[in-house]
């Protein structure tokens, strides 16, 4: 399956050993700006959140 298109400044990558899982990241804006964790919940997934993710990181945050 193809990697859905994410807009410029998102970053996409997999974590594995979570449990026995791998999961899988969205991220954006300064590393070491003040972290936002953003959650989805069933059926939602995390692409729902690409358009509030760079807004958030454009005021500050490194979103998550």
């Amino acid at each position: 399956m193809n990697p859905l298109p994410l807009p410029e400044g998102i970053t996409a990558r997999l974590i594995p050993g979570v449990n026995g899982l791998t999961t899988h990241l969205l991220a954006a804006g300064d590393p070491q700006a003040p972290p936002l964790l953003l959650l989805h919940g069933f059926p939602e997934l995390a692409y729902s959140w690409r358009h509030v993710m760079l807004p958030l990181a454009a005021a500050g945050y490194r979103v998550v």
